[in-house]
């Protein structure tokens, strides 16, 4: 029997280690200028900001922690092994390919391109399964990360379209340091193993190590703190945040457990090696494309509505989120008085009481509830979706996907 529980003592005692790391701070500090950033860009956007980026920062180490311990045990139930996964050829990959395009930082293309390397020209020396079995394993805990992470990290934005038209939309960015523990393994005599070892099963590990063994000499494996980051950037348009990320992550875990499975199955026909090292960027490129593609091309979800007006976020601490209200919903009146646009909204909120009641729709549903402002405040707190005369917005530079454009030439012909 797989001895899980020792393992998980050995995975949260090197996670303790992890956070003495100055690397891991240093993460930290990386992650929270992303935050800093997104949240002064919605301010010149809005001139409020939805959520307060100290917040997202202790969100994003308390799940990254959680991720971190996650993937550990899954490294570590595979077998992948410090000594065959190449991190010194990988991150330099990575780094490399980051100068072409920040997104191509991410080791399912620089792991996938490392393999390929190896099973066509023999070098650098790594263990294929067990680098394609790193890349599958981070992106499974990459989406569990994505899909409970809710509406943290769900940036309102104003989106100016290729028709020149104003919408809606959200910035889904979320970045998380990762305090892993991976397995490391030495050769010693097989005569002085140490007696306080842990017995393991005989099917252990899945992803055996390929380098031969001394005459006499046995694997003895231990584990070792190691920091990494994951990161995620998407945007939802026809899509809620929610929904965006539920799809997201569905579809990065069928991506990964299929390569999973074909790194474990290169173990045993190595011809796959090859075919599952190309999986691992182009899977990962094409899963990309097209989610990104049918978010874009499908009709906005956050436009002014015929009658009321809709919200499309927040703020923290202010009424709106007391009273439930979330993005899509649609105002009708507030303390009584009919709202059509947010010049409506702004006369009706000067007339409040500081008790009031609120008429709104969602999905169809019409609901009423009762509010009140805060002691000495007059504000509801709510972002609207654009009326189309806004001065700031963002705008999506159109990317070329060139290999692609070349396939679709030659075989046009």
């Amino acid at each position: 029997m797989f001895p899980w529980q020792e393992f998980l003592r050995l995975i949260f005692q090197g996670t303790i280690y992890v956070y003495q790391e100055m690397m891991f701070w240093l993460i930290l500090a990386f992650v929270a200028l992303q935050y800093w950033r997104l949240q002064k860009g919605q301010i010149r956007m809005f001139g409020v900001s939805s959520q307060s980026w100290w917040r997202q920062v202790l969100l994003a180490a308390i799940y990254g922690t959680a991720g971190g311990i996650l993937a550990s045990f899954l490294l570590a139930l595979t077998g992948v092994t410090l000594n065959q996964i190449g991190l010194g050829y990988i991150w330099p990959v990575a780094i490399l390919l980051m100068i072409i395009h920040m997104r191509f930082m991410c080791f399912a293309y620089a792991g996938g391109l490392v393999a390929a390397s190896h099973v066509l020209f023999g070098w650098p020396e790594v263990n294929v399964p067990q680098v394609l079995a790193l890349v599958a394993i981070l992106h499974v805990t990459e989406s569990i990360l994505i899909y409970v992470s809710g509406g943290y990290g769900a940036v309102p934005l104003i989106l100016r379209r290729d028709d020149g038209r104003m919408v809606g939309a959200f910035n889904l960015q979320n970045f998380w340091p990762l305090p892993l523990v991976l397995l490391a393994a030495v050769t010693v005599p097989e005569a002085s193993l140490p007696a306080e070892i842990l017995n393991m099963p005989d099917w252990w590990p899945l992803l055996p190590i390929t380098e031969q063994l001394p005459e006499g000499e046995t694997w003895l494996y231990g584990m070792l703190p190691v920091v990494a980051a994951l990161g995620y950037a998407d945007i939802a348009v026809s899509s809620t945040p929610a929904k965006r990320r539920r799809q997201s992550a569905l579809h990065l875990a069928v991506y990964s457990m299929l390569l999973l499975a074909l790194a474990l199955l290169s173990v045993r026909y190595p011809w796959l090696q090859f075919a599952a090292a190309l999986a691992s960027p182009l899977g990962h490129e094409l899963l990309i494309l097209l989610d990104s593609r049918r978010e874009m091309k499908g009709e906005p979800r956050f436009v002014p509505p015929p009658t009321g007006v809709m919200v499309l976020g927040m703020l923290e601490d202010c009424p709106a989120r007391a009273l439930g209200l979330r993005p899509g919903d649609i105002l009708l009146e507030l303390g009584g008085m009919k709202i059509d646009n947010s010049f409506a909204l702004a006369r009706a909120i000067s007339f409040l009481t500081p008790e009031f009641a609120v008429r709104f729709s969602r999905e169809g549903r019409v609901l009423e509830r009762r509010g009140r402002f805060s002691k000495g405040e007059r504000r509801l707190g709510i972002i609207l979706v654009p009326e189309g005369f806004e001065r700031n917005y963002a705008e999506i530079p159109k990317e070329r996907h060139r290999l692609l454009d070349w396939l679709k030439r030659r075989l046009g012909r």
